[in-house]
């Protein structure tokens, strides 16, 4: 008696749709829904749209997110390229420790998925204030602990201005290291800043601001 085919062989059967662990669904899911969301426009993308650049059907998408309120935020939320994420380095040296968060926060705000992610905000802040609300709290505020962490340590250590304003310290910082940069990418600016420019920016704004 003949065994029943495997689910392997299933896969390599002609005309079948490809089959995925949950963990790739939702991954093709939120990378269609960013793809979508960012060429179209918040407004004007619809689930059906999402789910063919997926290439899955509109009853997965639905499963796992019920409408796109719920996608953008999951889209947000799963945002794994951070640097705050599983960043296991110290550095023994507050002031290189404050340096290697601040260029690694420089690197990622102008890095091209999160200008296209910060246009998008920009477009709908207005129409779907509750957008900015959600990148505020799921990206905006794990970044500016991240770096704040740092400002902390390094005041603690003596190193820098003695402030007692950590959160204002780390805005200015911020600011301060972004300059121009961050404004002309968003508008398009060409040729863009290059790594060596948003380092040689980095040591300006920290040697401005006393480090």
């Amino acid at each position: 008696m003949s065994k029943p085919p495997s689910r392997e062989a299933d896969k390599a059967k002609p005309g079948r749709p490809p089959v995925y662990t949950e963990k790739e669904r939702c991954q093709r899911l939120l990378r269609a829904a960013e793809e979508v969301f960012t060429s179209t426009g918040y407004g004007a993308a619809t689930m059906e749209e999402i789910a063919k650049s997926a290439g899955m059907s509109k009853k997965t998408l639905y499963a796992k997110y019920p409408d796109k309120d719920h996608l953008f935020a999951a889209m947000v939320g799963g945002l794994s390229d951070s640097p705050w994420e599983n960043d296991q380095t110290q550095i023994i040296d507050a002031g290189a420790e404050l340096r290697r968060r601040l260029h690694a926060m420089v690197q990622f705000i102008m890095s091209a998925r999160q200008i296209r992610l910060t246009r998008l905000l920009i477009s709908e802040a207005e129409r779907t204030p509750k957008l900015a609300r959600d990148f505020h709290e799921r990206v905006i505020s794990k970044a500016r602990r991240y770096l704040a962490e740092a400002v902390e340590r390094a005041r603690d250590e003596g190193i820098g201005p003695q402030i007692e304003d950590v959160d204002q310290m780390t805005a200015t910082l911020l600011g301060a290291a972004l300059a121009r940069n961050h404004l002309g990418a968003l508008f398009g600016r060409k040729p863009k800043a290059t790594r060596k420019q948003l380092e040689a920016q980095v040591d300006t704004a920290l040697r401005l601001l006393g480090y």
